[in-house]
């Protein structure tokens, strides 16, 4: 089958310091970290996180990661919407909830090993060579000047930022000059580019959510942005996000729904995983991926976990930590104890530091930046009334969101590509299917060692059997290092197209090609010599090849000449 690899450009524009983000349409839910970012104040952009969950009730709730760096005068965020999200609809998360989450949905590439036949034992050691365990595992506006087009529709405060959503006439000849206008005269920074950007959204009839820090917040204080709103499918408009985007950016996703969510506009990506070093699977892994995308055209996604959320009930948010927040909650108002252990539990929570401030007297002299250093070192810190609420608002509750939100849903799917400025031309559809089976994150091969006679060990040879089948062979020096010429062989397994029923279609199936070149591999792969042995009746020694023919007989001759030499 023709290859459906192409030339990938790879090009960071520099222009000003705006998050853009296109989040909501009646029929397509949207969501990105994208970042227009400046050469003095660059945005950090490595990778994209993103959380989505189909609800009952027709709307879909987004949980959008943002990575940002640079002066909190200079950030911004925008997402054009459909509909004004209001109390309870958006609200801030929390990185922890990411962190965690990723975290328990890695791919895990396990090498175990089993030892075959009988070795040789040193005489210093039983279990000489003998390596088990794991191969590596893997973020209130003023009203709209009259005649400008632009009404303000809502505004306030959530977390570190103010915000407001703004609805554009659908009379106005540009509705992006208009937003960008309101924008720049409300102190946001909006580079020269942006209405080619979102101009196209707002000519749709979306609203606009601006977003931008409070006065005196600093840029550690940006967190995760959870919005829910009305929507069929989940869509990430990588579009936006090729203004800032670094080669080979990492977008991560999260599907919750009744069954297993597919990308429905990319291809689903299968790895190939004789191309991943099971000695060292972290080292190697990211790169297989960005190949096997690169493949695909820049656009795939490759399906890291999919199953039931009920293996992850405590990942988030345990039950165990339930317990201590209760308990935290009936400690005495305003006193120490309960700073010293909200300090133990949520030193290192989104938002706590900034609840101390406002709600802890630190004695003259002393910084935040001091105290973060070292939380005890000042005695008799005592919190005020209004401490532990302000936790549960800014602190616990942002965390218990998404492990609510992943109990409400029946399955999860954990979606992974990397693309590049160039790839970034379509917007990727998610959506559900229930044909298809789950797809566990852990990964388990096994190392054969094929003792017999004439080897210690470490000194044998081995076999790796891999999951996706296929045989690598090996001996004591190829221990730790994985094939070079395998760097040849296709990064997919098999490409296919996925809907909403079905097992989708093969697009490129590389297993026999994979298969064979393995094959190829292994028969090259010389055995090991064996060890020359001595034999303390009679000086009688052995050599020879696992696995030849000749080995048996050869036991036989030296069995009869050895009794030769005992009788004479």
């Amino acid at each position: 089958m023709k290859s459906m690899s192409g030339s990938t450009l790879r090009q960071l524009l520099p222009v000003g310091a705006l998050a853009l983000v296109a989040l909501l349409t009646p029929k397509s839910a949207h969501a990105c970290g994208g970042f227009f970012c400046s050469a003095t104040n660059p945005v950090n952009q490595a990778a994209e996180r993103i959380i989505f969950a189909k609800n009952a009730d027709a709307t879909v709730t987004a949980i959008i990661e943002i990575q940002y760096q640079g002066p909190s005068t200079s950030f911004s965020w925008l997402l054009p919407i459909s509909g004004v999200p209001m109390g309870k609809d958006i609200g801030v998360a929390s990185n922890i909830a990411f962190q965690r989450l990723q975290q328990a949905t890695n791919p895990q590439y396990n090498l175990t090993v089993r030892v075959e036949g009988t070795c040789d034992q040193r005489p210093d050691t039983n279990n000489r060579g003998l390596v088990t365990g794991s191969a590596g595992n893997f973020a209130p506006p003023p009203d709209a000047a009259e005649g400008s087009g632009v009404t303000v529709e809502a505004s306030g405060i959530v977390g570190a930022f103010e915000f407001a959503v703004i609805s554009l006439d659908p009379k106005l000849k540009s509705p992006a000059d208009a937003a960008v206008n309101w924008l720049g005269a409300n102190g946001y920074d909006v580079p020269p580019g942006a209405p080619g950007l979102f101009g196209p959204y707002l000519e749709d009839g979306l609203n606009l959510l601006a977003l931008r820090l409070k006065k005196g917040a600093d840029s550690g204080a940006i967190r995760p942005i959870a919005l829910t709103y009305p929507a069929d499918k989940p869509m990430i408009p990588i579009k936006l996000t090729a203004v800032a985007a670094n080669d080979d950016m990492g977008v991560m996703t999260w599907l919750l729904g009744d069954s297993r969510a597919v990308p429905q506009n990319y291809y689903a990506l299968e790895l190939n995983e004789a191309r991943i070093n099971w000695f060292s699977a972290s080292a190697t892994y990211n790169q297989v991926v960005t190949e096997a995308a690169d493949d695909a055209g820049g656009q795939g996604f490759v399906t890291e976990q999919a199953g039931p959320t009920s293996a992850l009930a405590n990942v988030v948010w345990s039950t165990g930590e339930e317990q201590q927040w209760q308990r935290l909650q009936a400690l005495p108002a305003g006193d120490t104890q309960s700073y010293n252990q909200a300090v133990q539990l949520y030193a290192q929570f989104d938002g706590f530091w900034e609840v101390v401030t406002d709600h802890v007297a630190l004695p003259p002299g002393v910084t935040l930046d001091q105290l973060k250093q070292c939380p005890y070192c000042t005695q008799n810190l005592v919190a005020d009334a209004g401490f532990v609420a302000a936790l549960e608002t800014d602190v616990v509750a942002p965390v218990k969101l998404v492990q609510d939100l992943i109990a409400a849903h029946a399955q999860i799917t954990r979606l992974y590509t990397t693309m590049s400025a160039a790839e970034m031309t379509v917007d990727p559809l998610f959506t559900f299917n229930a044909d298809l089976k789950v797809v566990n994150n852990v990964h388990t091969a096994e190392r054969v060692i094929e003792c017999s006679a004439g080897y210690y060990q470490d000194e044998a040879p081995w076999r790796i059997e891999l999951p996706q089948g296929g045989v690598i062979r090996g001996g004591p020096s190829d221990l730790g290092n994985w094939p070079a010429g395998f760097a040849s062989q296709p990064p997919n397994f098999a490409i296919t197209r996925q809907g909403e029923s079905g097992t989708g279609e093969v697009l490129e199936d590389n297993s026999g090609k994979i298969k064979s070149a393995i094959a190829s591999y292994s028969d090259s792969v010389k055995a090991p010599p064996r060890r020359t042995t001595t034999s303390a009746l009679g000086g009688c020694s052995m050599s020879g090849k696992p696995g030849s023919g000749g080995w048996a007989l050869g036991l036989l001759g030296l069995a009869l000449l050895c009794g030769r030499r005992r009788n004479s």
